[in-house]
């Protein structure tokens, strides 16, 4: 009897020392083997739109002929005039195009090449925007040099404006031979040459102004 009451007190001992001691096969080894293991998030591709490759390659097939190209010439045209369809655009084009109130300031430069001849710039205000037009006494012709929109009252000449989804405008942007350029919140439009920028300026995904920055010489 009392060896049995010695074994009985003992038993729950052994028991809790079983317990603690698991061998790898026992069902808790092999949960706690199996818990999924923390997967490196991999970092998501950038969803910013660039056409570089194939916009260069489109210019390196057509070197010999860019000035007959058709394609070339449609976009040289646009980006040198991005407002108007008017093949001489002059102020009062612009002046008809703005469809809120604004006002004209003059100003005089000299000219790059000869200080003799004194140009006039002309900046059209409206809404917090501003158009600038330079126009040399020698040619007598308006050059857009610089604009910044931010109101929806001046459009682009294919209906680009402030106010638009990216979406709209990487689509219409897309049917011209120019390069653009997305990065976080901008998208740079040029020309083959470097010489004329369009940058679109976004907030949650919808264009909140446009620039312009022209070749004037």
């Amino acid at each position: 009897m009392r060896r049995l009451l010695v074994l009985l007190f003992f038993c729950p001992l052994w028991t809790y020392a079983c317990q603690g001691k698991l061998e790898p096969d026992t069902p808790r080894v092999t949960a706690s083997n199996n818990k999924p293991k923390k997967v490196v998030a991999r970092p998501a591709q950038s969803r910013f739109y660039n056409n570089s490759t194939a916009v260069d390659a489109f210019y390196q097939k057509n070197e010999f002929n860019l000035e007959s190209n058709s394609e070339v010439r449609r976009a040289a045209d646009f980006i040198s005039n991005p407002f108007l369809l008017e093949p001489e655009p002059a102020l009062k084009h612009y002046v008809a195009q703005v469809k809120s109130t604004y006002k004209i300031v003059r100003d005089t430069v000299a000219n790059l090449h000869n200080a003799k001849y004194i140009d006039t710039l002309f900046h059209l205000n409206f809404d917090s925007s501003t158009v600038e037009l330079y126009y040399p006494v020698y040619t007598q012709r308006y050059l857009l040099s610089y604009a910044d929109v931010k109101s929806q009252n001046l459009t682009l000449r294919n209906g680009i404006k402030v106010g638009m989804t990216r979406d709209e405008l990487i689509k219409k942007i897309q049917g011209y031979k120019l390069y653009i350029k997305e990065q976080k919140n901008v998208i740079e439009v040029c020309d083959w040459e470097r010489n004329s920028w369009l940058r679109f300026h976004l907030s949650k995904g919808r264009i909140t102004s446009i620039q312009y920055e022209g070749y004037v010489d």
